[in-house]
């Protein structure tokens, strides 16, 4: 029977298609659909095709969505037969022809275009249920085995198809499942692998010698094999370790050359190249694996014997040296190690010149060797330079220069006491650290809002940058390197929102902080992180500008990967060959492709006119007819010559002078190719450029010429044209398998960061263990358990000590304020050791001073020992997420190359190609054009080579800007140093320049220039002998305002001097800024230029940044993005303007009015390739030296000079710069031309004849105000006919200028004269006009003229008395108001009062809603007032505004509570903890008080009058033991008349002090002692005799007290810190008021548990968003259907029964207050060795048995919240259990109901006794309703399934029995809760709940069915006429009356 998934889906059609197997060749039977395959063109199947290839009944033509729901419809019925097809494999023995039917179907399944089912094939493939292991194999048995040489090859050949074909390797989703075909195929170490390849290979050559034509063709086998044999050797690298791959490869080699001449060239030459790759990666594996002999010299000297030398050199082999030196640079690690940095050995820098020795011999990979290291030395030097400098130092956070500069050339930014602050993990970043650090000295001084600013502008910190953190802790220095994960201005400060901080740069009162990821997540990098942040260890932030990561490691990474696999496409002509030593480098032959035979490029598609074929050989270019080319197309000479080099040659340059159009040549270039892509099978074509700027250019030209198909690479674009071209915008949709990995992962990640999260809370308790017992416990416990033992609160005789014993043993003999920190020797690990071994045989053997020493040593451990253990287990797991997020991306990369396979052209910046070169390799094109070429650094432009390129296009000029660098002594080819590395020298100027070794290779050259007026042209004739001028810039329009179009302002003005660190390697001159400034300022008044058309050029970052803020104060200043990056790396981005404040310029550039004009600014170097009519440059260098500095080289002169279309004006001192040649030959012709000159001509170009000559930046504001002359403008002023007052100056301005005179004009609506001026609009005449009379006949004075005309319109003012419709209110108001209108409210206050108490703050109108229908509502306004309602827990008012219905809540002030030690700290809604530090009260009659601080002191109160004496000699008016106020002696104070007996009312001077001695309080007013004893309540605490005298202490347990007494003045609380007297009546009040806010805080906590609980119970009502199937097996679990997920179900419930655990313990009674008080007064009393009984000790507690219970109610509170949530959570999965069928088995998450029942039943009972026992019966009520609804389930639960459903009888017995005392435990606890219900009041839900649970109870009981009663049924059953039928289906009682019916379970 067939199975659910073999079912046709289609139909009657479908299913007759499958009922019989037709034969070969019968179409019609088989024919299910149009072949999609046949419709394209490249069906392979012919006759054999199961699809129809007749396409007259096709309807879906011309209907796209119809063909496309045939051709997916065709695709997986396709799969799905050959799914059928492999899995019958399995059942019955594989034929040859059923192997073939399985890869045939294959192939057309990969040929297709429904990546879906490619991707399933993989996974089938792998799928050893399914059989594709077994087809494999059999594929492999039969190749070997097969008697016939011809049918073994076509099977290997086929199969080789399959398992190489483009769309199993090209997806990087379904990567594994192909990497484990190729190891199944390879087996143990590719042994199996190499040989079937063996047995391939000498099949092939068997047929190959045949002497007739076979149907396998051998080069086309062999071409597939080689294939099948790089992708095998790539994936599984220990099989090129096999000694028979050199054979093998020795019979490739033979086979070829037996081949040569009988079949294609193009075949074998691909054959030949596969080979070449296979050869060099056999020797590098075997290079890798070698031992090196003793003399390394002489064994590599036959390996170099190409490499010729004058003088013998030794070859240098690296590695060694330091942790990360190898000779397989696949091993060094990109990122420096520490041990790098440290070294102090050269690093190994291999030359380039190829006449040096090197330690490998291969070409290719010595080039990719040099490339790599010199590449990455050149980025990391200066900052190993830096760190290496620091590391060295005593002290590595010693250095606080924020500028630090190592020997004046390496600028750096240090940001001291940097500290990690915080670890987190982030869902796309891992493991991020928080940092905070000193503040810049540019930022300390300033607010948040400029100090957001500030860091806005600079590009320090910036994203992706790399910054190194260095820590020297007692001399032990460390070193990690972070890249900076987020730079966040918002905000100020660092927050904390719940778990998730947020740092900033941006400070008010705290240090910036940062977010930085490790650069390197190595095991090593991750614990020292957390040791550095648990440890606390300070240390400091460098950062070196310019050292972004993703900018160079995806290169260096291409670079190993090219390196391991010795690949570079068209190496051959690009370094030396290995092979072909005659190889003529003149000679490029076309592109593989364009040598198929009868290739011909179409050029017809570039022509602009003419009809007409217009074609190219490849072959044969000298064919083509260039005067044809030249008049069809409009292109010159040069640039069809150049055209023709860029598609003829495989490798192809062209150099384009300035201006010759050499990116044209490109776009008509790639117009061609695009002409032929599908001809030639050429897939996207690559455009790389080296900036993002260059590449809008040429996308922007090719969108222009009308190519839409493309899709850009990198965000960085700046034109908004190109936006929609993005790839992260192109459409992209998932595959059901990636969308099924996607998930998996997505989920796997999840919870690995959960866990890694999880893994951080030791690393935290590490950071936050403190030297106390909550710290120490655990790990003493585990480590040190005889240490532990001594601690313990319970000794080992049952005792409870009191109080904290550690920190007593501790702290004893020893002040709190003085403790005696350990000295070195005592923490010296021996010292260490041996008070340990003391201390666990008795602690107290310790001295006080040895304690603390031997403490912090265990907290040093301990500390360590988490972090050691949290770290390597946090790395796991942040290992296993990057693995994560890899394959995440690799599905992702997977859509996106789906996207960019049906693009035309791939455009990507040079560090983009690298970064996704896994992603581009796969696309496999075969043409990359480059442009920028020449600007390239080779390492960067090599590791850009895809593999398989067959055609690579570079267009630059290497006699222009070479690469940039930042090793410029050390590297560069200008320098002496730099000549034997050479990396600033293109692969463009290498190859078409050719060095010693290799000669150079054609290059095609642009002549004809169309950008510079010929004087300007002629000045880079040096450079460009054979430059010539365009007929376009013959005719080119003169400057407009100056006398030349071109000229040197030659000055003697020295430059600045360099005493600024910030730009100590660059240069200014200020008098250049100030002439330049004034130059362009003269232009741009000109009126001519447009924003762009004028350039102000200089060679230097520090002129520029002169410039831009002297320029910012007339223009808007554009930089480009270059010119940005270089002020920041010279950290002139920091220095704004150079008057030590903020410029206001910065940020976003704004346009200034008066001459509404942008200026173009920029330096030399980030000018190439722009151009401007007008170009100023400020050469900058004027000195003595004649030091020319970065312009001395030719080809920055060269780019300086050719900028300039139209003029170009040096500024610049020709002395210092006339011994550089080419600089030698401008001067000259500037000579010849009279344009070289200590002063500037302008012209007026209104007034030619006028002279102007300026030599000093003032000149043109004398000489030319405006921008034309002195003389004054003769133009008349339009439409006024006003003669212009101003001087010369252009059309522009002279539009622009307002005319100051008087307005002429008469109105013609009045006779009032304008008052405006002539240039202003006259407007409406606004003379004032009084006397108007208005429509409602009152008057109007001072009215505009022109409203007169419009009276109605006027406003009346006059005060009105009117009655407002509706209220019927009567209000004044303006006359002409209109009252009747919709908008008009009445203003009457509201005088409702709300529910509040308080006048409702509304008006009649607000309050009064009138709806569409008339009808009127009262809708009364929210109270705005203050609530003032008290405290009940403090003296306090609520401040809040009024919240009718809803409570104060906790007062939100500060605690009061204060004492002579200390004061609370708290807020007053807090309880606090009581002082337990001795009672300070104390006199001669009555002694001292001999109980703690906070407690109710236990002595009288002293009526004798104090006898101290105060300061002005006289006796102190107070009594005895109180403080004496030195401010109110009865004889000197001056307040006498005070009022101080409340009973007599007399004053302070009035009364007797020996019989009143007087009280002052903390708020400074003062009584008489009778006044005050009677309104604190003294005889509340104390008992009295007959005389009045306190005679003893009064029991305090019986009430709460009626609150802390208050000053009857000021009401102000009486504190024990300023009057001891009532110490005993305040302090009871105040711990009753500490034991009120417990409370208080308590319920609010619980208050919080009941509404989360509410929202768990909203969840759980609703059911499961996928369905559950549901049953018990033998195990007890659930079976869940593969679809179903509910392990989110239960998580709110599982975490608020945490939640409700833990306020349970924080309000247990070891936190109440009054247990802290009461353990306090019994140590106090133990030290004083009284033997006071517990009885005695709490008899003086203030809180009464009743709060006791209140304390209680609150743990039991929460207890209850927890068996709530069971409850909740029971039912639900009972639920769930009763109401599905079974499916397959899957636990429940958190347990099965029946296995979790039972300890809550017995948790609820014993929880109901202990409500009960505590009188709480609202608590025992509800659990006694939660134990009889869960006893009722779980009953049912053992009822419902039978003992063959348990794990035995007898065990199913034994729970039916436990189930049924439960009901009957139930029933008890009902009545009960009845009894308890009805004592309370408001009780009627409570007894509702309870009838209703008893209800569950009164029903039938359910008890197993005897055998008799059993027999008895069936007989009845089976009684009657029809036997069992008659009573079928009826219910009948059973011998003891219970209900049963006839069911299948009694069969």
């Amino acid at each position: 029977m067939a199975s659910r998934n073999d079912r046709p889906w289609r139909g009657s059609n479908a299913n007759r298609g499958r009922a019989s197997q037709p034969s070969k060749g019968d179409h019609t039977a088989r024919n299910r659909g149009i072949c999609h395959a046949y419709k394209r063109g490249n069906c392979r199947y012919g006759t054999s095709c199961k699809f129809s290839h007749d396409l007259s009944g096709d309807s879906s033509q011309g209907s796209v969505p119809s063909t496309k729901h045939v051709e997916d419809t065709a695709d997986k019925q396709e799969y799905l037969d050959w799914k059928r097809m492999l899995r019958r494999g399995l059942l019955s023995p594989l034929g040859e022809q059923h192997v073939f039917e399985i890869w045939t179907r294959v192939i057309l399944i990969l040929d297709g275009e429904s990546r879906q089912w490619q991707q399933s094939v993989a996974q089938d493939l792998v799928d050893e249920d399914l059989g594709g292991h077994h087809a494999i194999r059999t594929t492999l048995q039969i190749c070997d085995s097969h008697y016939d040489d011809t049918r073994s090859l076509a099977l290997s050949k086929l199969f080789f198809e399959v398992i190489t074909h483009p769309s199993l390797l090209n997806s990087l989703s379904v990567d594994s499942f192909v990497g484990s075909i190729y190891r199944f195929v390879g087996g143990v170490n590719g042994e199996e692998g190499v040989m079937f390849l063996t047995n391939v290979l000498q099949r092939m050559t068997k047929v190959s010698n045949g002497p007739t034509p076979t149907a396998v063709d051998p080069p086309s086998a062999l071409l597939v094999t080689l294939e099948f044999m790089d992708v095998f050797f790539r994936r599984e690298r220990r099989s090129l370790l096999n000694d028979q791959l050199t054979s093998l490869l020795e019979n490739v080699r033979g086979l070829i050359a037996r081949l040569q001449g009988s079949a294609p060239d193009t075949k074998l030459e691909l054959a030949s190249a596969r080979l070449e790759v296979l050869d060099r990666m056999l020797a590098a594996a075997h290079r890798l694996v070698s031992v090196p002999t003793k003399n390394p010299t002489q064994a590599l000297a036959s390996r170099v014997s190409q490499m010729q030398s004058t003088f013998p050199q030794a070859i240098v082999i690296p590695g060694g040296k330091h942790d990360n030196d190898f000779p397989d640079l696949n091993k060094i690690q990109i990122i420096p190690t520490v041990g790098e940095i440290l070294c102090g050995h050269p690093e190994f820098l291999p030359s380039t010149n190829l006449l040096q020795p090197h330690f490998l011999s291969d070409p290719i990979q010595r080039h990719i060797d040099c490339a790599f290291r010199l590449l990455r030395h050149d980025i990391f030097a200066s900052l190993k330079a830096v760190l290496s400098g620091l590391l060295s130092e005593e002290r590595a956070t010693d250095m606080a220069n924020p500028n630090h500069i190592l020997g004046g050339k390496v600028l750096g930014h240090a940001y001291v006491k940097a500290c990690v602050q915080h670890l987190s993990i982030r869902e796309k970043a891992g493991l991020e650290a928080t940092v905070s650090f000193l503040a810049p000295s540019q930022v300390k001084k300033l607010n948040p809002r400029e100090q957001r600013r500030w860091w806005d502008d600079s590009s320090r910190l910036e994203q992706g940058s790399l910054v190194s953190f260095v820590t020297s802790n007692s001399g032990d220095k460390s070193l990690l390197l972070f890249i900076v994960a987020r730079k966040n201005t918002e905000g100020v400060g660092w927050r904390k929102d719940g778990e998730d901080f947020k740092p900033t740069l941006v400070s008010e009162n705290a240090n910036p902080t940062l977010s930085l990821k490790l650069a390197s997540e190595t095991r090593e990098n991750v614990a020292c992180l957390a040791r550095i942040y648990a440890q606390r260890i300070p240390g400091q932030l460098i950062e070196l500008p310019g050292i972004i990561p993703e900018t160079f490691v995806p290169a260096l990474k291409s670079l190993q990967g090219m390196f391991q696999n010795g690949e570079l496409p068209l190496h051959r002509w690009i370094l030396p060959s290995t092979t072909n030593h005659k190889l003529h480098q003149d000679n490029i032959p076309p592109p593989t492709y364009a040598r198929q035979p009868g290739f011909i490029f179409r050029l017809d598609c570039i022509a602009t006119n003419g009809t007409g074929v217009l074609a190219l050989n490849p072959n044969a270019p000298n064919e083509l007819d260039y005067q044809e080319l030249e008049s069809r197309t409009g292109l010159d000479h040069a640039q069809c010559q150049g055209l023709v080099a860029g598609l003829t040659r495989e490798y192809s340059q062209i150099q384009g002078p300035p201006g010759t159009g050499k990116s044209h040549v490109g776009v008509q270039i790639v117009r061609v190719l695009l002409r032929h892509k599908v001809q030639a099978k050429l897939g996207p074509i690559i455009i790389q450029c080296y900036t993002n700027h260059a590449l809008d250019q040429f996308l922007k030209h090719l969108r222009d010429i009308g190519v839409v198909n493309m899709i850009r690479i990198g965000g960085q674009s700046k034109d908004k044209e190109l936006e929609g071209k993005n790839l992260k915008l192109v459409p992209k949709v998932h595959t059901s398998m990636e969308r099924r990995i996607l998930g998996k992962s997505y989920g796997d990640l999840e919870k690995c960061l959960e866990t890694a999260g999880m893994m951080l809370k030791p690393i935290h308790q590490a950071r936050r263990a403190h030297l106390d017992w909550n710290s120490l416990e655990g790990y003493l416990t585990n480590t040190y358990p005889r240490i532990s033992a001594q601690f313990q609160q319970v000794d080992e005789d049952g005792f409870t000590h009191v109080g904290n014993l550690f920190q007593s043993w501790l702290r004893s003999g020893v002040e709190a304020d003085r403790i005696v920190l350990p000295t070195q020797e005592e923490i010296n690990a021996g010292r260490v050791a041996t008070l340990t071994a003391t201390a666990e045989r008795d602690v107290s053997l310790l001295a006080n001073h040895q304690r603390r020493a031997v403490a912090e040593s265990w907290l040093e451990q301990m500390t360590k020992q988490m972090t050691e253990h949290g770290s390597d287990r946090l790395f796991d797991y942040v290992e296993e997420a990057s693995s994560l997020r890899s394959t995440i991306d690799s599905v992702h990369a997977d859509t996106n190359l789906r996207a960019l396979l049906q693009a035309d052209i791939i455009g990507v910046t040079t560090t983009g190609l690298a970064r996704n070169m896994d992603m581009l390799r796969l696309i496999k094109p075969k043409v990359m054009v480059c442009e920028e070429a020449a600007e390239i650094m080779e390492p960067h432009l090599v590791s850009s080579f895809i593999t398989g390129l067959e055609h690579i296009i570079q267009i630059g000029d290497h006699r222009q800007l070479r690469p940039q660098i930042q090793n410029y002594v050390q590297f560069s080819m200008e320098t002496q140093a730099g000549q034997a590395y050479q990396l600033d020298r293109s692969q463009f100027e290498r190859r078409a320049v050719g060095e010693p070794g290799l000669a150079p290779i054609p290059v095609a050259q642009l002549k004809i220039q169309r950008r510079m007026r010929p004087e300007i042209s002629r000045l880079i004739r040096s450079v460009y002998p054979n430059l010539e001028d365009h007929n376009c810039v013959k005719d080119m329009p003169s400057v407009v305002g100056m006398r030349h179009n071109l000229f040197w302002l030659d000055h003697s003005h020295p430059e600045d001097n360099a005493t600024d660190a910030t730009r100590a390697s660059s240069h200014s001159n200020s008098w250049e800024v100030d002439m330049t400034t004034a130059l362009v300022r003269h232009l741009v008044r000109q009126g001519e230029y447009k924003s762009t058309d004028v350039a102000l050029l200089t060679p230097y970052a520090g002129q520029l940044q002169k410039l831009r803020a002297a320029l910012n104060k007339d223009f808007e200043v554009v930089l480009s993005e270059r010119d940005l990056e270089t002020l920041a790396q010279q950290g002139a981005a920091d220095i704004v303007d150079f008057s030590g404040q903020i410029s206001q310029d910065m940020g976003q550039p704004h346009q200034k009015q008066a001459l509404g004009q942008s200026v173009r600014i920029a330096t030399v170097d980030n000018f190439q390739g722009e151009e401007a009519k007008v170009v100023i440059v400020s050469l900058v260098r004027s000195n003595a030296n004649r030091k020319v500095g970065f312009l001395r080289t030719e080809n920055r002169i060269n780019v300086l000079l050719s900028r300039a279309k139209h003029g170009m004006y040096l500024i610049g001192n020709t002395s210092t710069y006339l011994h550089v040649d080419m600089w030698r030959d401008v001067h000259q012709q500037l000579t010849e031309m009279d344009a070289v000159g200590e002063a500037i001509a302008l012209c007026c170009p209104r007034h030619p004849d006028t002279r102007i000559d300026c030599s000093k930046p003032q000149d043109f504001e004398q000489q030319s105000p405006e921008g034309g002359c002195n003389l004054p403008c003769d133009k008349r002023l339009e439409p006024c006919g006003h003669r212009c007052q101003t001087k010369c100056h252009s059309d522009v301005l002279h539009a622009a200028f307002a005319c100051p005179q008087p307005c002429p004009r008469i109105r013609t609506t009045c006779n009032h004269q304008c008052p405006r001026l002539c240039s202003e609009s006259c407007g409406n005449c606004q003379v004032l006009v009084n006397d108007v009379q208005l429509p409602c006949d009152h008057v109007k004075d001072r009215v505009p003229c022109h409203m007169t005309r419009t009276p109605s319109l006027i406003q009346c003012v006059v005060q009105v008395e009117k009655q407002l419709p509706g209220c019927g209110h009567t209000i004044k108001t303006d006359c002409s108001r209109d009252i009747k209108s919709g908008a008009f409210l009445c203003p009457i206050k509201c005088s409702e009062l709300l529910h509040c108490g308080h006048v409702c703050p509304g008006t009649c109108g607000v309050c009064r809603k009138q709806a569409i229908d008339g009808t009127v509502a009262i809708q009364h306004q929210t109270c705005t007032k203050a609530c003032g309602r008290p405290s009940s827990i403090c003296n306090h008012v609520c401040t809040r505004r009024c919240h009718d219905g809803e409570g104060c809540g906790g007062c939100t002030k500060r605690c009061e509570v204060r004492c002579p030690h200390s004061s609370c700290s708290l807020g007053c809604r807090d309880a606090c903890a009581p002082c337990v530090e001795k009672c300070t009260w104390s006199c001669a009659h009555k002694g001292a008080c001999s109980l703690p601080c906070a407690a109710p002191c236990d002595r009288l109160p002293c009526e004798q009058r104090c006898d101290r004496t105060l300061t002005c000699g006289h006796q102190c008016p107070s009594f005895c033991g109180e403080y004496c106020p030195q401010d109110l002696c009865q004889i000197c104070c001056l307040q006498k008349d005070a009022r101080v007996d409340l009973l007599e009312f007399k004053t302070f001077a009035e009364i007797d002090l020996n019989e009143s001695p007087i009280v002052q309080l903390s708020c400074k007013h003062f009584f008489t002692g009778e006044t005050l004893d009677g309104l604190v309540g003294m005889n509340d605490v104390y008992t009295m005799d007959r005389t009045g005298q306190y005679n003893g202490l009064k029991d305090l347990s019986a009430a709460l007290s009626r609150g802390v007494p208050a000053c009857p003045d000021c009401k102000r609380p009486i504190r024990q810190f300023a009057t001891k007297r009532y110490n005993r009546v305040v302090n009871r009040a105040v711990m009753d008021e500490t034991s009120k806010r417990f409370l208080v805080e308590g319920r609010r906590r619980l208050e919080d548990l009941e509404k989360q609980l509410e929202k768990v119970e909203d969840k759980l009502s609703k059911p499961p968003k996928e369905s559950i199937a549901a049953g018990v097996t033998a195990t007890h679990h659930f079976r869940l259907s593969p679809s179903i997920g509910v392990e989110g179900r239960y998580t709110e419930g599982l975490s608020l029964e945490k939640e409700a655990g833990r306020v349970r313990q924080a309000m247990d009674a070891e936190h109440q207050p009054m247990k802290k008080l009461s353990d306090a007064i019994v140590t106090l009393r133990r030290r004083r060795n009284k033997a006071a009984t517990l009885e005695e000790e709490m008899r003086n507690l203030t809180v009464s048995d009743k709060a006791q219970n209140y304390d209680k109610q609150i743990t039991l509170g929460a207890r209850m919240i927890q068996l709530k949530v069971q409850e909740v959570m029971l039912r639900d999965k009972f639920n769930l259990l009763s109401k599905n069928e079974l499916g397959t088995s899957k636990p429940l998450p958190g347990g099965m109901p029946d296995k979790i029942a039972t300890p809550f039943l017995q948790s609820c009972q014993k929880f109901v006794a202990e409500a009960a026992e505590a009188k709480l019966p609202r608590l025992a009520i509800p659990a006694s309703l939660a134990y009889a609804r869960v006893a009722q389930l779980d009953a049912w639960y053992w009822r419902t399934y039978t003992a063959k459903d348990l794990e035995g009888a007898n065990s199913g017995e034994k729970k039916r029995g436990q189930a049924r005392k439960q009901e009957e435990t139930a029933r008890v606890l009902l009545d009960d809760a009845t009894t308890m219900c009805a004592t309370l009041p408001n009780s009627k839900e409570l007894m509702g709940a309870i009838k209703e649970a008893k209800r569950l109870y009164e029903g039938p009981r359910y008890e197993d069915v005897t055998p008799e009663e059993l027999a008895a049924i069936k007989t009845a059953m089976v009684s009657g006429r029809g036997g069992i039928a008659t009573h079928s289906g009826h219910w009948y009682n059973c011998a003891n009356g219970h209900p049963v019916r006839l069911s299948s379970s009694l069969q």
